[in-house]
């Protein structure tokens, strides 16, 4: 159960006692414990609302009740911590008390400094890491003292925000909960249980059947019962907070802070979208003789084992964007007509069409929290919030009038919190110190929290260019968010204050011969699994590791062969010679749909993944022009591999090994050439791949427990 799940089980528990307590006529309890509640020290287990407090204590020069409710924190929380973790609080201690000196040195109250010292000063005397710090009430000028100056720079506070944060995260997401909260959890533990045994009867159902290419039914039945389990959210919290507070390199210059965030009214209307069934649509066409026995170089060759594969037909021209649910067991897809469909690859039938209002979709986006909500970003300001459940449009938000082009949508995955990076609407692939917006907005009061402008003066002031984001990804807690932009520049942003506390270049490096082809579009940037690290794969296939903690120093560099794709077919020819496995409609005859005449601006569908484009004058279709390469990139959820659009000239998915770039399993190719791909690891590993002739091909697949 995530934070917010649990704040808001606390919520509704403190309701539900409450009233029971008036029903029962417990009126002087009713009062003592609604006066708890107003005093809650534990803010309901909220690491904001705790750091907040520890802050308003510092701002108001009050060195008792800050270190009083420090000790509280640590009587109810810490000491309770495993005896490694001990090191980790008396550092935050130590620093939290360096930052209230710092603070009132800043606001020029040097008797508050003087009296910190009379306190204390006995109980710190003979403390390796305070003796330099008594001298600092007589330092001239504390801010260019070698023995202070780092404690006054904002990097050093925004980055002892988020480790402080991240600390007391960790420990709230794992501790014991009480019986009441924990029934609920058990309650939907039951539900994942009983949905896991149905998948698994089914797939038994199948290989009994001879549905699935195996040679052994009892083989990849039991390939699938052994196969490692995913680790939890607290586990994945532990693990990422361990590796935080082992890591023994901490010269990162990185920043956080506790600026509060502003929320602006926004009076969007809401406007009603046609919604229809497809009769024809959810009919899955099982794969047939399938080689997937291809020799690859390096190691770890065919990491996985494929259960099963289908290609279903949900569409009538090219796929422009898949997206799997939060879940995993839904599909959004969407196509060069701009239909959106939303549909089911397991489970119970759920199929749905969305007819956008004559808007260019660019973008999709599942809500992080649920399968509820569904968002996607367009060419003229609108981001659309469909709710699957209604199958109506719920809120559309509207971008800043200069930047109509929603590039990108990510949901924070703890809170009811969505980033989106926008644009001019003018396409230049020469983008160069041209402006770009970054929004984060909020899905529960439907206003935007925080806007980013990235302006052409920030240059000169950072020696990087400014272009549109490309990608945009949440870590684990969302407080921070790593950017790529189309000049190659990585920002990483604090969520709380929203500035970049980060930021780097790909050119500017000098020690590694990357490859010059491409514009330095980035294709992906997101956080390794223990977020020590970013991955990015730009538009040139080059996949490089960077250090959060040594921001611009290059991890790892690897070139991913066949990503993206050399040009596969002449521009004589729309389609593949290969018949297709499908009667097509005349709007499927060609790679863009003849039916509309919308100018589709998300994605250029061509016959070729060269550079520049020439319009050919039938409805759309571009000769030589460029794909949306975002889409083609899916990093698993341990980052250990990547799924990319690669072999057979585009047509073929590839995934890669992260940490060596070789290229370790082929999917069975599509009739035609890739254009989206993504990875689901929430029950098992499936990944899909979209292609222009509108099929969609979801592969099941197991960790093979032999590599």
């Amino acid at each position: 159960m995530d934070s917010f799940q649990v704040d808001s089980s606390f919520q509704q528990i403190d309701e539900l006692i409450k009233e029971y307590l008036l029903f029962r006529g417990f009126s002087a309890t009713f009062r003592s414990f609604e006066s708890e509640c107003r005093n809650d020290k534990d803010k309901r287990f909220q690491a904001d609302k705790i750091i907040e407090e520890l802050y308003t204590f510092i701002t108001n020069s009050d060195i008792n009740g800050l270190i009083d409710y420090w000790k509280y924190l640590d009587l109810r929380y810490f000491s309770r911590l495993d005896a490694r973790f001990f090191g980790s609080v008396k550092k935050f201690e130590e620093d939290l008390l360096k930052y209230y000196l710092v603070y009132a040195t800043q606001q020029k109250r040097r008797e508050k400094v003087l009296e910190f010292f009379d306190a204390f000063g006995t109980e710190l005397n003979g403390n390796s890491g305070w003796t330099k710090w008594f001298g600092l009430p007589f330092s001239r000028d504390p801010t260019i003292d070698p023995n202070y100056d780092i404690f006054f720079t904002k990097q050093w506070l925004e980055m002892f925000t988020i480790s402080l944060h991240n600390f007391l995260s960790a420990i709230f997401q794992n501790m014991p909960l009480p019986s009441l909260l924990c029934f609920n959890i058990d309650r939907i533990q039951r539900y994942v249980l009983e949905d896991e045994i149905k998948t698994l009867r089914n797939e038994i159902n199948s290989i009994k059947n001879g549905k699935t290419e195996t040679g052994n039914g009892d083989t990849e039945f039991k390939l699938k019962i052994n196969k490692p389990q995913e680790p939890t959210n607290y586990t994945k919290m532990l693990q990422r907070a361990r590796a935080l507070f082992d890591q023994k390199d901490r010269n990162a210059p990185s920043r956080s802070s506790t600026t509060s965030n502003k929320v602006n009214s926004d009076n969007n209307s809401v406007k009603s979208a046609e919604i229809y069934t497809d009769d024809l649509c959810l009919t899955p066409i099982s794969e047939y003789a399938i080689d997937n026995s291809q020799e690859l170089p390096g190691e770890d060759i065919n990491p996985f084992t494929i259960m099963n594969q289908e290609i279903y037909l949900e569409h009538t021209s090219g796929i422009s964007h898949a997206k799997f649910s939060h879940k995993g067991n839904l599909i959004a897809s969407c196509d060069t007509d701009n239909i959106v469909s939303i549909w089911s690859y397991s489970g119970a039938p759920v199929k749905s069409k969305i007819d956008n209002l004559n808007l260019n979709i660019t973008c999709l986006e599942w809500e992080s929290r649920s399968d509820k909500l569904f968002l996607m970003g367009t060419d003229e300001r609108f981001v659309k919030i469909y709710n699957k459940e209604s199958r109506s449009i719920v809120h559309e938000f509207q971008t800043d009038g200069h930047f109509p082009r929603v590039k990108q949508i990510n949901c924070s995955p703890v809170e009811p919190l969505f980033a989106c990076s926008s644009s001019p609407k003018e396409v230049d692939d020469g983008w160069n110190n041209v402006n770009g917006l970054l929004i984060t907005w909020n899905l529960k009061t439907m206003m935007i929290q925080d806007k980013f402008i990235l302006e052409p003066s920030m240059s000169k002031a950072s020696g990087l260019p400014v272009a549109p984001i490309e990608t945009l990804q949440f870590n684990h807690n969302g407080q921070m968010l790593v950017t790529g932009d189309r000049v190659g520049c990585i920002r990483i942003f604090d969520i709380r204050s929203f500035k970049p506390i980060m930021e780097w270049s790909l050119p500017k490096i000098t020690n590694i011969s990357l490859s010059k082809k491409g514009n330095g579009v980035i294709c992906s940037s997101r956080f390794s699994f223990d977020e020590n690290n970013i991955y990015v794969v730009d538009e040139a296939g080059d996949l490089t590791q960077w250090s959060i903690h040594k921001p611009g120093t290059i991890i790892s560099h690897s070139h991913l062969n066949g990503f993206p794709p050399s040009p596969l077919l002449s521009p004589n020819h729309a389609s593949l010679t290969k018949p297709s496995f499908r009667k097509r409609t005349s709007s499927t005859s060609s790679v863009r749909s003849t039916k509309s005449n919308k100018s589709f601006s998300g994605i250029y569908l061509t016959n070729g993944f060269g550079s520049g484009s020439t319009n050919n004058g039938n409805n759309g279709v571009t000769n030589g022009g460029n794909l949306n390469k975002v889409p083609m990139v899916s990093f698993s959820n341990d980052t250990k591999h990547v799924l990319c659009v690669g072999g057979n000239g585009g047509c073929q998915g590839v995934i890669y090994q992260t940490s060596t770039g070789n290229q370790v399993q082929l999917l069975a190719p599509h009739n035609s050439v890739l254009t989206a791909v993504d990875w689901t690891t929430v029950n098992g590993n499936s990944v899909l791949t979209g292609a222009m002739d509108g099929s969609v091909r979801v592969t099941k697949m197991v960790t093979d427990i032999s590599t």
